[in-house]
């Protein structure tokens, strides 16, 4: 516990204002396909000490989303730092640049002295991989894990493993039973 924290420190210190960082900036809404992949980055991002910072540029349509709740778990999972910049806000006047070294340029060990935005309200639900909404209750593949909100009628559309139909003796299970 503390032994490793005081070496994570010392290594830290040692490191200077040098750390290990990366700065995603997406200007797309978030693909359930790539949920798996961006999560399992996260997990060794965080294992190895990598800072993942996240920057949204909303595209301006109405309809489209003004966030990435994907990216702000990766954030929120390595200690970084996440801006979702104002439709258009950042762009006019070529401010973009200024805004994004502004937040993101400055190492984690002096960011704590500064306003920097924070995330407050991330949604960690599990996320259905064929419709992307947060879903409460699901059905899981046991092959590769995949999170379903309506049990898939022949096969996982992630892994493409054959469901079968589970007896009733198994009462309220929620996995699904593949081949």
């Amino acid at each position: 516990g503390s032994s490793k924290q005081q070496q994570q420190q010392a290594q830290n210190e040692a490191r200077g204002m040098l750390s290990s960082r990366a700065l995603i900036i997406q200007a797309s809404q978030d693909r359930t396909s790539d949920y798996n992949a961006l999560m399992n980055c996260a997990f060794a991002a965080n294992k190895s000490d990598i800072v993942i910072d996240g920057c949204f540029i909303p595209s301006g349509v109405q309809e489209d989303p003004k966030s990435s709740p994907f990216m702000e778990q990766i954030v929120d999972q390595t200690k970084g730092v996440y801006l979702s910049v104002p439709s258009g806000a950042a762009q006019v006047g070529g401010a973009l640049s200024e805004v994004l070294m502004s937040v993101f340029l400055p190492p984690p060990n002096i960011r704590s002295n500064m306003n920097l935005p924070k995330l407050n309200n991330v949604d960690f639900r599990a996320r259905c991989f064929e419709t992307g909404e947060s879903i409460d209750v699901a059905q899981i593949c046991n092959q590769c894990l995949s999170i379903f909100k309506v049990k898939p009628k022949d096969r996982c559309l992630t892994c493409g493993a054959k469901v079968k139909k589970r007896s009733s003796s198994t009462g309220g299970s929620k996995r699904l039973k593949v081949s």
